[in-house]
C-alpha cells in the first residue's frame, strides 16, 4: 500500500482518535500530520506483523506521547485492582440508557491516560482486543483488564456527574 493509500484510507481514524485523546482540534490536526509523516518515513521498514491501521495507530500514540512528553502531561500510575470480568456496561450501553455523547466523551476525558487510551481504541475505534493490544504494546490480558477498570471508572464519573447535575437543578 502506498503512503497516499493509507493517508485516505486512515487519517479520519487518526484524526479522531488524537483528537478524543487530546481534546483540541488544532492540535489533533498537528498530531495527525506529524504521524502520517512519520508513516511516510517508516513504510519501508513496515514488516506486516499488524494490519496497517494497527500500524497506523501505534505511530499515532507514539506521536501523541512525544507531545505529551514535551507539554509534560504523562502521569503514571500504579494498577492496584485485580480484575474481575463480569457485566460492565458499555460506553454503548451507558448512551443508551440516556447519557448524551457529550457526556460520555466529557467522562472519558476525567479517567486517567491508560483508560482514554484503552476505551477510545476498544469501544470508538472498536479494534479487537488483539489489535489493541499490539497497539499499546501489551498483552492482551493488560487490554481486558485495563478495559474493565476503565468502564468501571467511567460508570462512577457518569454516576457522579449525574448526581451533581440533578442537585444543581433542585439548588
Amino acid at each position: 500500500m502506498t503512503w497516499e493509500e493509507l493517508y485516505l484510507k486512515y487519517s479520519d481514524g487518526v484524526y479522531h482518535y488524537l483528537l478524543l485523546m487530546v481534546g483540541n482540534v488544532e492540535v489533533a490536526e498537528d498530531l495527525t500530520h506529524d504521524t502520517f509523516l512519520r508513516v511516510k518515513q517508516s513504510l519501508k521498514g513496515f514488516r506486516g506483523d499488524a494490519s496497517y491501521y494497527t500500524w497506523v495507530i501505534s505511530i499515532a500514540r507514539n506521536v501523541l506521547y512525544d507531545y505529551w512528553r514535551r507539554k509534560q502531561k504523562i502521569r503514571f500510575l500504579p494498577i492496584t485492582e485485580s480484575p474481575s470480568l463480569h457485566d460492565m456496561d458499555t460506553p454503548e450501553e451507558i448512551y443508551q440508557r440516556g447519557e448524551s455523547v457529550k457526556e460520555l466523551y466529557d467522562g472519558i476525558k476525567k479517567l486517567k491516560v491508560s483508560y482514554q487510551e484503552v476505551l477510545v481504541l476498544r469501544m470508538i475505534q472498536e479494534l479487537s482486543v488483539k489489535e489493541t493490544a499490539e497497539v499499546l504494546n501489551c498483552s492482551e490480558s493488560k487490554v481486558k483488564s485495563t478495559t474493565f477498570r476503565a468502564m468501571k471508572a467511567l460508570k462512577g464519573v457518569l454516576e457522579t456527574e449525574r448526581v451533581m447535575n440533578s442537585e444543581e437543578k433542585f439548588s
